[in-house]
């Protein structure tokens, strides 16, 4: 648990982001004499649209052999269409991800899973065969903002670096990640988009459960779930986003004000927190 000194720096600091007059995104937004940073995982060019109904981002059922789709988005609806006269069903082989029945002669639709990948999928009765990929559609520009120009000063300035940090990004379709590889150690932000309120704050328990990071309390928890270990990992919940802030790797003081790991977590959850508000309104 932080003192309260130190809570009160944190609201303080809150304070300070909510006047700016907006967060930048992360993604491909640079800072001067940076080039535009991507995700490692890009969005595909032919890639179908949520809720695209083409005949190419179908799977068709058609002289008794399926014919794959083009790549869909993560959640994107899929429409099955049967040309055969026997009714037949369309299983994912880890029998979770989709199951739906297509009438011979019609249609049938299921949502594509939320992560991307290729799902191999199977027919009823084993003889067909086929594979389904999904690809991550864009983060929410909410999400880039761990990668946003504000958070890089924020580091910069606490940990008196000479230059902004440059950082690599990440995005599987469900979980954005900025790594700030510096030399006192990387630190890495995530951020995991849920289908609901609910969703993101169970997940920020669950995760802070298994690293042991007891609730904040009072004002350090800014009225949020929020989470705090003593090793540097601190866990907040808004909205449908669960943030995560990872500063385990630094040694046990950082800067040139000596900040704990778990200060600076806190300090850098704070600041995206501000963020998100001030975008949201």
């Amino acid at each position: 648990m932080m003192n309260k000194k130190f809570s009160l720096a944190g609201v303080l600091a809150v304070a300070a982001a909510l006047t700016l007059s907006g967060c930048s995104a992360g993604a491909n937004s640079a800072s001067p004499g940076q080039e535009p940073s991507a995700p490692s995982t890009a969005t595909s060019s032919g890639m179908a649209e949520p809720g695209a109904s083409s005949m190419e981002s179908m799977i068709h059922i058609q002289d008794g052999k399926f014919i794959n789709p083009k790549p869909l988005a993560a959640g994107a609806t899929v429409t099955v269409m049967n040309l055969d006269t026997d009714a037949q069903t369309v299983i994912s082989d880890d029998s979770s991800s989709f199951n739906v029945k297509v009438p011979a002669g019609g249609m049938a639709t299921f949502a594509a899973p939320k992560k991307s990948g290729n799902y191999p999928f199977h027919s009823g009765d084993g003889d067909m065969r086929g594979v389904l990929t999904v690809t991550a559609g864009a983060p929410s520009v909410a999400a880039t903002m761990v990668c946003a120009d504000e958070a890089k000063q924020n580091v910069m300035e606490i940990l008196g670096l000479p230059a902004i940090p440059t950082t690599t990004e990440n995005w599987d379709g469900t979980t954005y990640s900025c790594t700030y590889p510096l030399d006192v150690g990387s630190f890495v932000m995530t951020v995991t988009e849920s289908a609901n309120d609910a969703d993101a704050a169970a997940l920020a328990k669950q995760l802070a459960g298994s690293l042991d990071a007891p609730p904040l309390e009072g004002l350090a928890n800014l009225g949020l779930p929020g989470y705090q270990a003593k090793d540097g990992n601190v866990v907040f919940a808004k909205d449908n986003m669960t943030l995560h802030v990872d500063a385990t790797a630094f040694p046990a003081t950082v800067g040139p004000h000596k900040v704990t790991a778990s200060s600076f977590a806190y300090e850098m959850a704070t600041t995206i927190l501000g963020c998100w508000t001030a975008h949201h309104g």
